[in-house]
């Protein structure tokens, strides 16, 4: 069927198109679908032809072809990107990778990385393995499907199989539906990685087994299938979004799509289009290409990070290129054919024994703690030994004790998760909106009752109030809990969250109570992007809240700097934190975010606003910019400030803003430096 690896190479070319960050192609990741479908169809014919031919599977072999099909392709891909995380991956990075490393030998990538989506997942440029979840998905979909069909042949017979699959496939596609509306947090990520919210995607190319060969030798009917299918394929590559809820409904086009194609064998747009030598030879590829392309995405970005797009372009696409035909032909081929010249047994078992190292050296590398001695012979991920030479000479604005000239030391794994970790070290055992009544937290009898509000961010306003107000008598800090997944709906006076994850609901009914409101003093909104169309609801919040109390006074805290990688490794990799304020490196800095805000309560409300970039830049200037205090980053992650970083915005607050939290009727800081 050459019209399938023409199908193949449109897969595979979409997903390296929109990996290589070709404009317009943002639904290219489509391509993984249309995998999924062309899997179920053969697969399932397989499958099929030997029960119904024969009355029963040999399981062992269809296992050891499928071994000798993708494990060793697989295998030399994780030892090539072994060796360049080894040269290119910061501590923390390459202990991730470790793990990735194991749960990709054992085809369990796709629930590792479901486990590791939230708040301090690491950013998909720092994970060379990231493109394994699909290949995991599909393994375990081998697993279970020759089963599933056997079983369900011994049960209903050839006539049951049909209806068996079309079952597997709509209580799938229910799975999705209800987690769609159920809306739990976390559900999106639930929905692309866990295998069985994919099985509708393989059971609509199975389904295609039982249809192709009722269908009329129609040329027309032929023609008008192949140039719908491959027009809902693309479709769907220009016209979905990352973010959008995927697969559920979006991915019936591009696997609808994918269908069409497959049974359209006799059409001549598709043997024009699919089955000519280009499109076939590179679908006969697809696999290793597939395997090669992210990695080299990854490396191409740690040693060109400032290069020119078209550039960087240049080299992912002839690397990823020439690197498939090399695992192609000296690999994926020779072992795949490999059962007619040597004994399949023995191959299998060489494969599994170095699979079986790999996990090992997986393993070590997870338990390094990201293998700083390197440090003393290179710098990883950077082709120069530092920046200094970039770096500008300018100070940073506000208290600082050491100089960004200080000796490097780089920063290990533990120590980088141990940071991370350390900006809630107060938080836990202070007053939140969930434990009002508890007086060994909680307050309330003090004059001044502040709420600190927001997202993420919220904890960093925590951290820079406590600095100030912590062991101030007169002050009880309430934390609300940030506002992250929670869904806010609002009608003409009030608001609420029907969100029950997190504890939203009852959250923000306290928040909505006017017992609770007619007890707050201030309320301190710090919310990254906080001046941005993003934050309208809390905008909108606040302005309810207001209205329902006019006394309560607001503290709006402005955003900081945004990095593009976690500025940890930006620090590991460049030997100084000032790559952190580097032009190349910031994708959000935003001196102008009130003023140019399009939110209209940002200028109808009255409320103090504090601006990180005054107090920690001095102005504008990104390279005045401070992002170190005290031998520690102004953040670990990409944006959420280190403890002692917002410590130190608190002391900047305190002293630039004194009179100013007066007048809101807080007390005046003491004891501040």
């Amino acid at each position: 069927m050459p019209h399938v690896d023409g199908l193949r190479c449109v897969a595979v070319m979409s997903v390296l198109l929109f990996h290589f960050g070709i404009p317009g192609l943002d639904g290219g990741y489509v391509g993984v679908d249309v995998f999924f479908v062309i899997s179920g169809y053969l697969i399932t014919k397989i499958i099929v032809d030997e029960v119904v031919g024969t009355g029963g599977f040999d399981f062992g072999n269809f296992y050891s072809r499928r071994i000798r099909r993708i494990l060793p392709a697989l295998i030399a891909t994780l030892a090539a990107t072994t060796i360049m995380a080894l040269a290119s991956l910061t501590p923390s990075d390459l202990v991730a990778y470790g793990k990735s490393l194991v749960a990709s030998a054992l085809s369990v990538s796709n629930l590792l990385f479901w486990s590791e989506s939230g708040y301090f997942d690491a950013a998909s440029q720092t994970k060379p393995l990231l493109h394994t979840w699909s290949l995991s998905v599909e393994e375990q979909f081998y697993l279970f499907w020759p089963a599933f069909i056997y079983l369900a042949f011994r049960k209903f017979g050839r006539k049951g199989l049909l209806w068996s699959i079309v079952v597997a496939g709509v209580a799938s596609f229910a799975a999705n539906h209800f987690a769609v509306t159920i809306r739990h947090v976390g559900y999106g990520s639930d929905l692309f990685f866990l295998p069985h919210f994919r099985v509708f995607e393989f059971a609509i190319g199975g389904v295609g087994c039982f249809v192709v060969g009722k269908l009329p030798p129609s040329r027309m009917l032929q023609e008008l299938m192949m140039a719908l299918g491959l027009g809902l394929i693309v479709y769907s590559i220009i016209s979905l979004k990352e973010g959008m809820v995927f697969p559920y409904v979006n991915a019936i086009a591009p696997c609808t799509g994918a269908l069409l194609v497959i049974m359209a064998r006799g059409s001549l747009i598709g043997r024009a289009l699919l089955a000519n030598g280009v499109s076939t030879w590179i679908g006969r590829i697809s696999y290793s290409l597939y395997l090669t392309h992210w990695p080299v995405v990854i490396f191409v970005g740690q040693f060109m990070p400032a290069t020119a797009w078209v550039f960087r372009f240049m080299a992912m696409a002839s690397l990823s290129l020439a690197t498939a035909v090399a695992l192609h032909y000296l690999v994926e081929a020779r072992f795949r054919h490999a059962g007619a010249r040597r004994a399949p047994s023995k191959i299998i078992r060489n494969v599994l024994a170095v699979s079986g190292g790999i996990c090992a050296l997986g393993v070590v590398v997870a338990l390094s703690n990201g293998m700083i001695w390197r440090y003393q012979y290179f710098t990883p991920g950077s082709l120069l030994q530092s920046v200094t030479a970039k770096e500008s000479t300018a100070r940073p604005a506000g208290n600082i004790v050491a100089s960004q000239a200080e000796a490097f030391a780089p920063l290990g794994a533990a120590a980088i998760d141990a940071g991370k970790s350390r900006r809630f070290e107060d938080i836990i055992a202070a007053c939140n909106i969930q434990v009002l009544q508890d007086k060994t937290r909680c307050f309330r009898d003090r004059p001044s009752q502040v709420l600190l509000f927001g997202n993420s961010h919220e904890p960093d306003a925590f951290n820079a109030f406590n600095r100030i107000y912590g062991k101030d008598e007169r002050v009880n800090l309430i934390n609300f809990g940030t506002v992250n997944n929670c869904e806010i709906v609002f009608d003409k006076t009030r608001f609420s969250s029907p969100t029950p994850d997190l504890a939203c609901d009852q959250r923000f009914k306290t928040l909505n109570s006017g017992r609770f409101l007619k007890g707050i003093s201030v309320i301190v909104y710090n919310t990254h992007h906080g001046f941005d169309p993003v934050a309208r609801d809390l905008w909108a919040v606040l302005e309810l809240v207001k209205k329902r109390n006019p006394s309560i006074k607001i503290v709006a805290i402005g955003s900081y700097l945004q990095t593009t990688v976690e500025c940890a490794s930006l620090y590991n990799r460049y030997r100084t934190y000032e790559a952190c304020r580097r032009q190349e490196f910031v994708n959000y800095h935003n001196p102008g975010e009130r003023e140019n805000s399009p939110v209209p309560q940002v200028k109808s409300l009255d409320y103090l606003y504090i601006s990180k970039y005054r107090l920690l830049c001095g102005g504008d200037r990104l390279d005045m910019c401070l992002t170190y205090v005290d031998g520690e980053p102004a953040s670990y992650d990409q944006h959420h400030l280190s403890r002692n970083f917002a410590r130190h915005l608190g002391e900047r607050m305190a002293e630039v803003h004194r009179e100013d939290l007066a007048k809101i009727g807080l007390p005046v800081p003491e004891g501040i430096p």
